[in-house]
């Protein structure tokens, strides 16, 4: 199988934790299974849950999500405890077609992710910009991490 998983990836097998990979796998098969037999509702497989892609360079880090068909008015990002939070609703379209929908796999609803930031970030740099779809935060780490560091010694019982 080598350094690269068997999905042919050009990420490298050994970057990848193994939950990312079983999440892939059940993706896969649940896109599999909807392919074939269709989607059923079950009040969640239709709910809005916007997708992301965090970067880390440098002292900076940026978290882009995808929130397709809405506005800036629609997202609120707050940043508590060192996580960054995003939140909003995603409305359906309010005008109804003669003869109404054959098929719709269109998500719609509330959403609420909350993302951990394992770095400690300068509260006051955090930007938010939206463009076509596209939600980006940037932020600077703090310069010194060491300070959040406390080495704890051990003692022999």
């Amino acid at each position: 199988m080598g350094i690269f998983n068997r999905n042919s990836s050009l990420t490298p097998y050994r970057e990848q934790s193994p939950w990312s990979l079983w999440q892939k796998e059940m993706s896969d098969l649940f896109d599999r299974f909807n392919r074939d037999f269709g989607t059923f509702d079950t009040g969640e497989m239709n709910q809005f849950y916007p997708k992301i892609e965090i970067k880390e360079k440098d002292k900076h880090i940026t978290v882009c999500a995808e929130v397709p068909g809405m506005s800036e008015k629609d997202v609120q990002v707050t940043f508590r405890d060192n996580n960054l939070i995003l939140e909003g609703e995603r409305k359906t379209e309010s005008k109804q077609e003669e003869g109404g929908t054959y098929r719709s796999e269109f998500s719609y609803g509330r959403f609420y992710r909350s993302i951990p930031l394992g770095e400690e970030v300068k509260e006051d740099t955090i930007k938010a910009s939206y463009k076509d779809g596209l939600l980006t935060i940037e932020m600077e780490k703090t310069e010194d991490q060491s300070k959040n560091v406390k080495k704890i010694p051990i003692t022999r019982s």
